[in-house]
């Protein structure tokens, strides 16, 4: 629910499940890496 609400995360582009587990990881990553600079920034 995060993801979809604060990155605006509500669709995949891609079709076919390994796809779209690519793109999900992706935005995962994403989220994480944003999080990880939030906390370490200050």
């Amino acid at each position: 629910g995060i993801i979809k609400h604060v990155m605006g995360f509500r669709q995949f582009s891609l079709r076919g499940l390994d796809k779209v587990s690519g793109e999900w990881r992706l935005a995962t990553m994403a989220w994480n890496i944003k999080r990880m600079h939030r906390l370490t920034a200050g």
